[in-house]
C-alpha cells in the first residue's frame, strides 16, 4: 500500500488515459444489441437445431413481420379499399423496403379468412424483411411514408419491431435508473457522511470503473463474441455502483474511524485497508465467484452476466489503486465540510437483537424456521417468457399484438413450425404418407388448434389423396363394369344358343347341288346350240323340236321354282348371320374394355398393396388379388389380333353370302329371257334360231353365275367353320365372364370395406399437378429433402399449457417417424413456444447448477474467512432463506394479487446471485467484526460486531437496495420484479436474519448443550 500511496499520480494519470481511450473507442453495443438480437438458448437446444434446419428451407432472406390496421367499429368497404391499395403500393416498394415475401389478404384471397378478423375490425399483412444492415427505427419511417395516408390505426410489429422496443425500453430503463441511482446515492451519502464530498468522490470512484469495464466488455462483445442481451449494460450499473458504494462506505467509514483515533493520512489509509480492505476482497472474491459461475451456463443470456466478473475485477483495481490515491490527496477533506471524524455510530437495533438472538437462541431458531420452511418447500417456480406482456400496450408493437391475440388469438399470431429434413427427396408417395399420419396425429392433441402440411396445405384433408374416396369411385366403378358384364354375358349366351341350334349340313348339300345345277346349265346350254344349229341348217321337223321346247319350258319353270326357294333360304341365312355377328362384334369390344379394367384394377391392387402394410397377411386382399389376376389370364387370347382374325371369316361368309344372292338374281333373271325366248320359239320357229341364240348367251351368263355362286358357298363353308370354333370359344369366354362378374361382385364387397380405411395414397399424375407442386413449393424445401408444418395453438404461446403441447408435439413427432421410411431424418420444433420451452428447460438447468456453484463458492470463502464450520453453514443457510423468502413474496405479489400467468424468467435465477452473492457480503463485514474479538465468548463479539457494523450494514443495504429501485420507473415487469425480489430479500437478511437469525445459531451449540445437561441433572 506504501508503494501505491507513493505513485498515485502515475496511477491516476493510467486510470484517466484508459478510461478517456477505451470510453472514446468503445463500440455502440446497443446498435450490436440491435443487429444482431439475443439468444435465451444454447445452440444445442431442439427449437435452435429445427430454426437452423428451417433456415436452410427458406429461400428468402428476412425476419417475420406484420402490419396491423385496426378500426374498432369495424372496416368499412371504402376503408378496406383504401387499406388495399397502401397494401398494393407497399407491394410495389418490396426492393425499397426489404421485403422478400409478403402474404396478404387482397393479392392472395385464399389467405382472407386467416388474415382477417371475423369481427371485421382487424387486418393483418404478413411479410419478410431484410434489414440489410439498416435501423429498425429508419425501417419504420420508411413503411409510415407508405402508410401515412390509410383511414385507420396501423401498427408494425413482429420480431424485429418488438425486439427493438423491448431495447429501447430497456435502454431507456438503463438510463432512467442510472440518473436516478446517482442522485439516490448523492443524497443518501450526504445523509449518512454529512458531507457533499464523499458522495461525489465516491461516485467518481466507481464511475472510473464503470467506464473501463463497460469499455473491455464492448470490446470483448464486438471483437469475440462475448454475449450480450439487454441486462448486460443495466447489471453493470446496478451491480457496481450498488457494491461500490458499499464498499466505499465501509472504507471512507473506516479511513473516518482511523483519522479520529489520531494516526496519520496514510497510517489511516493502510490500517483501512488491513481491515475494512481486507473484507472488501473477501466480499469481492464471493462477488466474483458467483458470477463467474455462469460461464457455465447454458443460457447465452446467462452467460451474459459474466461481465460482472469483468466489472468488479476492475471495481477492485480501483479500490486498491485509485481510492488511496483520493484519500491521500484529500485526507480529511473528503469528509467537508463534517468537522465530526469519527465513524459510524453504533447502531442500537443491531445490538439489541442480536442480544435477544443470542439469550433465546432456540426460540429465535424455532420461529424463523417455521416461517421460512414452509416458503421453501411451497415455493413454486412459475416463469413467464412474455416480451410483449411485459412492454403491456406501451408500444406500437405489443399492442398490434395484443389486438391480434384479441381478435385472431395469440396462436394464430405466434403459430409453431414442426420440420423434417431427410437426406432423401420427400415428394414420394411412402414419405407423404408418413408425413400426413404425423399431420392427422398432431391435429389429435388437445392444445392443437390447426396443422398445415404438404398433404393438408389448407389444414384438411384433400379426400382425393386417401384410399376410401379413391375406393368409393372404384366400386362405383366396378359395380357398372359388372352390370356390363352379365349383359355381355346374356348376349353372348343366346349367340351361343343361336349357333349351336344352326344346322350347317345342308349348306354342303347346297353346295353339291348347285355342282349339279351348273352341270345342267352347261348341258343344257350345249343341246340348245344343237338345236340352233339344226334350224340354221334347214331341218324340217317342227313338231319335234317343238315337243322339245315345251319339254325345256316345262324344265325351266321347275328350275325358276327352285332358283325361287334357293334364293330366299339365302336371304334368311344372311339376315340370321348379320345379327349373329353384330353380338359377337359388341360382344368382342365389350370383353377388350373388360380386359382393359382387369389391367387397371391390376394396378390399383398393386399400389394398394404397397400403402396398405398389411396386405401381405391379409388373407381377403391375397385372394381377391389371384381372382382378378386369374381373369386377366382368362381373357389373354383375347386380343385385336385374334378379333380381326374372326372378322375376315365373318366378312367371307357375308360375302360369299352377297356373291350367291347376285348371282342367284342373275339366274333367276335369265331363266326368265330364257322362257320368254321359248315361248318365242314356240310360235315362230322362224324367230327361233335368234331366240335359242339369246338363250344360250343368258345360259352362259346363268353358267357363269353358278361357277362365282359355288365358290361362294365353298367360302361360306369356310366362314361357317370359322363359326363353330368361335362358338367353342364363347363357351370359354362366358364361362371366364361368369368368374369375372363373381370377381368383381367379391371385389367390390372386399374394397367396400376399405372405404372405412384413411390410408394415404397420392396418384402419380397429382404429385406432378401444378395445384399440389404449389404445396410442395410452400412446404418443402427447393431440393425436396426438408419439409414444415405450420401449428395454431389453442392457448397463449407462452402459457404453461402451451409449453406441455410443445412437449407432445415433439413426443408425437418423435414416435411418428420411428419405424418409417423416415426413421433416420432429423426433425424439431421452432417458434415463440418451443423457444420459450426450450429456454424454460435451460434456465431451470442453470439455475439448479449455479445455485450449487454458487453455493459451494459462498461457503469455501466463509470458510476462508471465518475458520470455523458451523458458521459458515449458518450464514449460507440464512443468505438462501432470504432468496426463497423474496421469491415468496414476489409470487404472492404477482401470481396471487395481480393475477400474472408467472415471474418474468429472469428475476429467480438472477435474484438469487445478487441476493446471496452481494448478501454475503453483509455477512462477511459482519464477521469480519466478529473476528476482531477472538478474547470474547461467541456470543459477546457477536453483540459486539452487530453494534459496530450495523449502521454500516444498514446504509449498504440502503444503497444496494435504493439502486434497485430506481429500476421499478422504467415500467418493464422484468426490472420491477428484480427490484422487489432484490429489495425484499436484503430487508430480510439486514433486519431479520443477520441480527437475530446469525446471532441465534452462532450461540444455538451452547444453548443446546446447556438444555441437555439440565435434562440429565433431572434425571
Amino acid at each position: 500500500m506504501k508503494k501505491i500511496i507513493k505513485g498515485r499520480w502515475a496511477i491516476f494519470s493510467i486510470w484517466l488515459i484508459a478510461t478517456i481511450l477505451l470510453t472514446v473507442i468503445q463500440p455502440d453495443i446497443n446498435a450490436i444489441l440491435r443487429q444482431h438480437g439475443q439468444e435465451g438458448t444454447s445452440s444445442e437446444s431442439p427449437s435452435v437445431i429445427a430454426g437452423d434446419i428451417l433456415a436452410k428451407m427458406n429461400t428468402t432472406e428476412g425476419t417475420d413481420n406484420l402490419i396491423v390496421f385496426y378500426n374498432e367499429q369495424k372496416i368499412s368497404e371504402e376503408e378496406m379499399n383504401q387499406i388495399g391499395d397502401t397494401v398494393e403500393s407497399i407491394r410495389d416498394s418490396s426492393s425499397e423496403l426489404g421485403i422478400t415475401e409478403m402474404i396478404d389478404p387482397f393479392s392472395i384471397p385464399d389467405a382472407k379468412s386467416s388474415l382477417v378478423s371475423e369481427d371485421g375490425t382487424t387486418i393483418m399483412v404478413s411479410y419478410k424483411l431484410d434489414k440489410k444492415g439498416r435501423e429498425i427505427d429508419d425501417i419504420k419511417e420508411q413503411f409510415e411514408s407508405k402508410l401515412e395516408g390509410v383511414p385507420v390505426e396501423y401498427y408494425l410489429s413482429g420480431e424485429d419491431f418488438i425486439n427493438n422496443d423491448y431495447l429501447k425500453a430497456s435502454q431507456a430503463g438503463v438510463e432512467k435508473s442510472a440518473a436516478l441511482t446517482v442522485i439516490f446515492i448523492l443524497v443518501v451519502l450526504v445523509i449518512a457522511f454529512r458531507s457533499v464530498v464523499t458522495p461525489f468522490i465516491s461516485l467518481v470512484a466507481v464511475a472510473f470503473s464503470y467506464l473501463v469495464s463497460m469499455g473491455i466488455a464492448a470490446q470483448l462483445i464486438d471483437k469475440a463474441g462475448f454475449p450480450i442481451t439487454s441486462l448486460t449494460q443495466m447489471l453493470l450499473v446496478l451491480i457496481l455502483f450498488g457494491i461500490g458504494t458499499d464498499y466505499n462506505i465501509l472504507l471512507f467509514n473506516r479511513f473516518k474511524e482511523e483519522l479520529a483515533n489520531g494516526h496519520s493520512v496514510d497510517d489511516s489509509i493502510i490500517n483501512t485497508y488491513k481491515t475494512a480492505g481486507k473484507t472488501i476482497a473477501y466480499s469481492i472474491l464471493t462477488v466474483f465467484i458467483a458470477f463467474l459461475a455462469l460461464v457455465f451456463s447454458e443460457s447465452p443470456i446467462y452467460k451474459s452476466g459474466v461481465v460482472v466478473v469483468i466489472g468488479v475485477t476492475i471495481l477492485l483495481l480501483e479500490i486498491l489503486t485509485l481510492t488511496p490515491f483520493i484519500m491521500k490527496v484529500l485526507g480529511k477533506k473528503i469528509f467537508w465540510p463534517s468537522k465530526n471524524v469519527g465513524g459510524h455510530k453504533e447502531n442500537k437495533f443491531w445490538e439489541k437483537t442480536s442480544s435477544f438472538g443470542t439469550k433465546h437462541p432456540i426460540l429465535i431458531t424455532v420461529i424463523i424456521f417455521i416461517i421460512i420452511l414452509p416458503m421453501i418447500f411451497l415455493h413454486e417456480e412459475k416463469l413467464n417468457f412474455d416480451t410483449v406482456g411485459e412492454l403491456g400496450d406501451n408500444y406500437p408493437s405489443s399492442k398490434a399484438i395484443n389486438l391480434v391475440a384479441d381478435h385472431f388469438g395469440k396462436g394464430q399470431a405466434m403459430p409453431a413450425t414442426v420440420v423434417i429434413e431427410d437426406n432423401e427427396t420427400l415428394d414420394n408417395n411412402d414419405a407423404l404418407a408418413t408425413i400426413d399420419d404425423i399431420t392427422e396425429s398432431l391435429k389429435a392433441l388437445n392444445g392443437v388448434k390447426m396443422v398445415s402440411s404438404v398433404t393438408q396445405p389448407q389444414g384438411k384433408q384433400i379426400e382425393d389423396f386417401y384410399v376410401d374416396s379413391q375406393m368409393g369411385s372404384v366400386t362405383e366403378g366396378i359395380s357398372q363394369t359388372q352390370n356390363g358384364v352379365d349383359q355381355i354375358y346374356n348376349g353372348l349366351t343366346e349367340a351361343q344358343k343361336g349357333l349351336e341350334s344352326a344346322d350347317f349340313s345342308q349348306v354342303n348339300q347346297m353346295v353339291d347341288g348347285t355342282a349339279k345345277l351348273q352341270d345342267g346349265m352347261t348341258a343344257l346350254t350345249n343341246g340348245l346350240k344343237q338345236i340352233q344349229a339344226g334350224i340354221n341348217d334347214g331341218t324340217n321337223n317342227p313338231q319335234t323340236i317343238y315337243n322339245g321346247l315345251a319339254a325345256i319350258e316345262t324344265n325351266l319353270s321347275a328350275m325358276s321354282s327352285g332358283i325361287a326357294a334357293l334364293a330366299d333360304s339365302y336371304e334368311q341365312m344372311q339376315a340370321g348371320y348379320s345379327e349373329l355377328g353384330t353380338h359377337y362384334q359388341d360382344a368382342a369390344k365389350a370383353l377388350m374394355g373388360v380386359k382393359g379394367a382387369l389391367t387397371q384394377m391390376q394396378s390399383m391392387m398393386a399400389a394398394l398393396g404397397n400403402s396398405y402394410t398389411e396386405s401381405n397377411s391379409d388373407a381377403n386382399y391375397q385372394a381377391l388379388k389371384q381372382t382378378i389376376d386369374g381373369l386377366s389370364a382368362s381373357l389373354s387370347q383375347i386380343t385385336p389380333e385374334s378379333m380381326a382374325a374372326l372378322d375376315q371369316n365373318y366378312n367371307s361368309v357375308t360375302a360369299g353370302f352377297t356373291t350367291a344372292n347376285e348371282n342367284l338374281a342373275s339366274l333367276s333373271e335369265g331363266l326368265s329371257q330364257m322362257t320368254d325366248g321359248l315361248k318365242k320359239l314356240k310360235t315362230g320357229l322362224g324367230q327361233a334360231s335368234s331366240g335359242i341364240d339369246t338363250i344360250v348367251t343368258n345360259m352362259n351368263s346363268v353358267n357363269s353365275g353358278l361357277g362365282e355362286m359355288k365358290a361362294g358357298q365353298q367360302q361360306l363353308v369356310a366362314g361357317l367353320n370359322g363359326f363353330g370354333e368361335f362358338g367353342e370359344k364363347l363357351t370359354d369366354v362366358n364361362d371366364g365372364l361368369e368368374g369375372i362378374s363373381d370377381g368383381l361382385e367379391q371385389t367390390n364387397g372386399y374394397l367396400t370395406q376399405l372405404n372405412s380405411n384413411k390410408t394415404f395414397f397420392i396418384p402419380e399424375e397429382a404429385l406432378t399437378n401444378e395445384e399440389f407442386k404449389k404445396s410442395l413449393d410452400a412446404f418443402m424445401s427447393e431440393d425436396r429433402q426438408i419439409t414444415k408444418m405450420t401449428i395454431v395453438l389453442k392457448d397463449d404461446p407462452y402459457s404453461d399449457e402451451a409449453l406441455e403441447t410443445i412437449n407432445q408435439i415433439n413426443d408425437t413427432l418423435s414416435n411418428g417417424l420411428k419405424g418409417t421410411i423416415l426413421s433416420d431424418a432429423k426433425s424439431g420444433t421452432v417458434g415463440t413456444s418451443a423457444t420459450t420451452n426450450d429456454m424454460n428447460d435451460v434456465l431451470s438447468r442453470d439455475l439448479s447448477r449455479t445455485t450449487v456453484i454458487v453455493i459451494i463458492g459462498v461457503l469455501l470463502v466463509l470458510f476462508l474467512v471465518i475458520r470455523s464450520f458451523w458458521t459458515p453453514i449458518f450464514i449460507t443457510a440464512s443468505l438462501i432463506g432470504s432468496y426463497y423468502t423474496a421469491m415468496f413474496i414476489i409470487n404472492f405479489i404477482f401470481l396471487n394479487l395481480l393475477g400474472y400467468a408467472g415471474i418474468s424468467s429472469f428475476v429467480p435465477f438472477f435474484s438469487f446471485i445478487i441476493i446471496v452473492a452481494l448478501g454475503v457480503d453483509y455477512s462477511i463485514f459482519l464477521m469480519m467484526r466478529f473476528k476482531e474479538y477472538p478474547d470474547l465468548s461467541p456470543k459477546e463479539a457477536i453483540v459486539l460486531a452487530s453494534k459496530h457494523t450495523g449502521g454500516v450494514i444498514i446504509s449498504a443495504v440502503i444503497i444496494l437496495g435504493g439502486t434497485f429501485a430506481t429500476l421499478m420507473p422504467a415500467g418493464i415487469v422484468l426490472l420491477t420484479e428484480l427490484a422487489i425480489a432484490v429489495i425484499t430479500g436484503l430487508i430480510v437478511l439486514c433486519f431479520i436474519l443477520l441480527p437475530l437469525f446469525v446471532p441465534a445459531l452462532i450461540a444455538l451449540p451452547d444453548a443446546l448443550a446447556s438444555f441437555v445437561s439440565k435434562g440429565k441433572k433431572r434425571d
